[in-house]
This record gives C-alpha cells, sequence and structure tokens, in this order.
C-alpha cells in the first residue's frame, strides 16, 4: 500500500529536504525503534520484498542481551500474572512507594480489556492501573535500579515472564546482517532508554554520546538522528542532541513533517495493528490529500 500510494524514501532524505527547505510531498518514512528481533524476522523480509527503505533505532545497552526489555517484562508481570497479591511495596530511586491492587483476578473479562486497552487511553483495569504508575516512576531513573525493581516484582507476583527470543533486542549478528542491504540504517535512541527530560543535562549528553559512540565502533550505517525514548525531550535534550551531531531528532507527536517542522522536534505517525486501507485513509487525512 505505501509504495503504491506515497514515496518510500530512506531517512537521510528528509535531513537532506529539511536542510534545502523543500519536503517531498506524499513522502513516507519507515522507522522503528528500540531493534526488537522480531524486527529482523518478521519485517525484514517483507521490507526487502517491496525495495522500502527503513531506519532502526537502536539502544546499545540492550544489543545482543537474551532478556526482555524491561517494559514488557513490567507488562508480563503485572498483567498477565494469574493471581497478584493485594499489597505491593516498592522501593524506587531511595523511594518507598506503598500500591494497593484489590487482588484483581486474571479473568477473561480483564483479559479482554487489556488487550483492547492502549496506554494513552484511561486505564480499564486495576493491573492497567498499576502498570502505568510503576512505568512512569521507572523511566527516568537508571536501568541498575529498574532491574532491581524487576526482580522484586517478579518475588512478590511469583511469576516470571515466558521468553521468547523475537522480544529480545537484535543481536551483533543480526545488526549487521541487516545493516548489509543498503536500504537500511540505523539511528541514535539512546543507551539505555530513559526518559531524557527526567535527566541531568550530562547524564542526557553521555546517553546520547554513548549509544553514538557504540554504533560507530560498530561500522554500523548510522545516520544523525535521534528518536527520543518514549518521545520524551525538553530544551536541554534538544541542545545537547546537537552537540552529539543529530540533525533531525523525533518525538511521539502524531504530526506530519513540513517546511514548518523544528528538525530537533519532529513528529511521527505511530502504525497501530490496522491493515493497509486503514493506514492509507488515515494517511490520506493527515496529508490533507482529500
Amino acid at each position: 500500500m505505501l509504495k503504491k500510494n506515497f514515496n518510500v524514501l530512506p531517512l537521510w532524505r528528509l535531513e537532506e529536504q529539511l536542510h534545502i527547505g523543500k519536503v517531498k510531498h506524499k513522502s513516507v518514512y519507515i522507522t522503528f525503534d528500540d531493534a526488537y528481533t522480531d524486527n529482523y524476522i518478521y519485517a525484514k523480509p517483507i521490507l526487502e520484498k517491496y525495495k522500502c527503505p527503513a531506519t532502526f533505532f537502536v539502544p546499545s545497552h540492550f544489543i545482543g542481551k537474551e532478556q526482555l526489555f524491561w517494559w514488557d517484562a513490567l507488562e508480563a508481570i503485572i498483567l498477565h500474572s494469574p493471581n497478584l497479591p493485594d499489597q505491593l511495596t516498592l522501593l524506587i530511586d531511595n523511594k518507598l512507594h506503598d500500591f494497593f491492587l484489590e487482588n484483581e483476578r486474571l479473568t477473561n473479562e480483564v483479559k479482554e480489556k487489556q488487550e483492547a486497552w492502549r496506554w494513552f487511553n484511561p486505564p480499564p483495569t486495576k493491573r492497567c492501573e498499576l502498570f502505568l504508575k510503576i512505568w512512569e516512576l521507572l523511566k527516568p531513573i537508571s536501568h541498575n535500579m529498574i532491574v532491581d525493581v524487576i526482580d522484586d516484582l517478579q518475588k512478590w507476583a511469583g511469576y516470571s515472564p515466558i521468553l521468547t527470543a523475537e522480544n529480545y533486542a537484535m543481536t551483533d549478528v543480526q545488526l549487521k546482517d541487516l545493516a548489509s542491504n543498503t536500504l537500511f540504517s540505523y539511528g541514535i535512541h539512546t543507551h539505555t532508554h530513559p526518559a531524557l527530560a527526567s535527566c541531568s543535562a550530562e547524564r542526557q549528553f553521555q546517553e546520547i554520546a554513548v549509544n553514538k559512540k557504540v554504533l560507530i565502533e560498530q561500522s554500523y550505517p548510522v545516520i544523525n538522528a535521534i528518536a527520543y525514548p518514549y518521545g520524551n525531550y525538553n530544551d536541554v535534550t534538544i541542545k545537547v542532541a546537537s552537540q552529539n551531531g543529530m540533525k533531525m531528532g523525533f518525538s511521539t507527536k502524531r504530526e506530519v513533517v513540513n517546511l514548518h517542522s523544528m528538525p530537533l522536534s519532529l513528529g511521527r505517525v505511530q502504525v497501530y495493528n490496522t491493515d493497509g486501507l486503514v493506514l492509507k485513509k488515515e494517511l490520506t487525512q493527515l496529508f490533507n490529500l482529500e
């Protein structure tokens, strides 16, 4: 659908267009966040079949680690554990937090509500509400602290998430194989994936700088673009991104890019589980083509 109806271009072309002040009409740039292995297994063959360029934003700390991203582990523990205790006390960033769940059992009704839920909508269950509260508390803290909290949660719930390789970050071998096709490029997504606006200027700089250094040292095809984790950034983020040579910065704002867009605070359109016809209609409306 994208190839038939739009101009699917590599992301580095957008940097050129913003620089010269001429954004190509009906152009689409495909991006993936976090470098999940399922991108390699499922997306890569389809992108190659239709010759669609794409950029993968890679958080370098997680490359090759056989473990779930912490937010997936949190989701599995809170939303998928068969039974959870009524009360929970967590030490997060040296502060104690108490939560009360009222022992919401994982019934079929609860499962259906959770499967239909998107995080930006009001939480339909107590479990979803608890997940959001803990997720917000964990986003800005160090990765080592997050690992400790997830470990405490597993012990509290008496539940270990099911581990599947496609939900890990890609391995170095997979990233190198992906990079062997000139259709694909990599962008910056920080080293450990924190919510940058909650971090000091020094930590923000280091998260971006280390990420860029690791990818370049591995000879990956890196472009000067960053996707801010969780779409979270502030004026300091933009400054340190520029200091690290970034020419484009992407948020999660649902906006199309035009000549009035600020290069380091660009919007993106998230694609949900949908089909080509629905997506075509959505993009047509966003591009004001009707």
